[in-house]
């Protein structure tokens, strides 16, 4: 996440991100990473959303 935040802070777009949480197993996923890029008007929304380190 923070590379993908960084690529578009660097390049002056605006962006904002939005985390999709489920109910189970909280405490084990940790690393957040984009699943989705997408362009709402003048901006850029990112789907994100979280995975254990057993998944990377």
């Amino acid at each position: 996440m923070d590379e993908v935040e960084k690529y578009f802070d660097e390049k002056n777009i605006k962006h904002h991100t939005v985390y999709i949480e489920g109910g189970k197993d909280k405490e084990r996923l940790t690393n957040p990473r984009a699943i989705r890029i997408s362009e709402i008007a003048d901006s850029v929304e990112i789907t994100a959303t979280y995975f254990s380190d057993s998944l990377l």
